[in-house]
């Protein structure tokens, strides 16, 4: 009896992991301003008009730090450029920040930026991304090939644990 519980455990604990690999392709992560980044001359051009944000989303802040940084801040911030004191400051010159369900605010708090419009204010949904039929075929394809590749892994533990129970009786 605990050497099909053993057997069960691991096959749940194995079918999880593949659960979380598969999930997270359905998540993207967007450059903020394309190749030219997150600067003053491309301020209120972030993204194509029309591009669907969702919750779990992550941009990519990329920037001279010397310059410019990120701060994440709630609305009144994003309307008076003033961050409150304790807001998230990332100043790396590349951060990925993943996007909170609902309004995401973020705002350049050096040398005047953000009066200059150096702010972004993003709305992520809540659910998963429609993917488009290609992405879903691609990763169709690759969760067929991960799910062959893990029923074999299942398959060589299983017959481990069988050979182990074998040896001890």
């Amino acid at each position: 009896m605990a050497k099909e519980g053993a057997i069960l455990f691991l096959t749940v604990l194995l079918a999880s992991t593949l659960y979380t690999q598969t999930t997270l392709a359905e998540r993207k992560s967007f450059l903020v301003g394309g190749l030219n980044g997150w600067t003053k001359e491309n301020n209120g051009s972030w993204f194509l008009i029309g591009t669907k944000f969702y919750a779990g989303d992550s941009l990519e802040f990329v920037y001279n730090q010397m310059e410019y940084n990120v701060v994440a801040v709630d609305n009144h911030a994003y309307e008076t450029c003033k961050a409150p004191e304790g807001a998230v400051e990332y100043n790396s010159g590349d951060d990925q920040i993943y996007l909170n369900e609902g309004e995401n605010y973020f705002i350049c708090t050096k040398r005047g930026c953000c009066e200059d419009n150096m702010k972004m204010n993003i709305s992520a949904a809540a659910g998963q991304r429609q993917m488009e039929k290609e992405e879903m075929e691609q990763v169709r394809s690759g969760q067929d090939n991960q799910v062959k590749s893990w029923v074999r892994l299942i398959g060589i533990c299983h017959m481990f644990f069988l050979f182990l129970y074998e040896l001890a009786t």
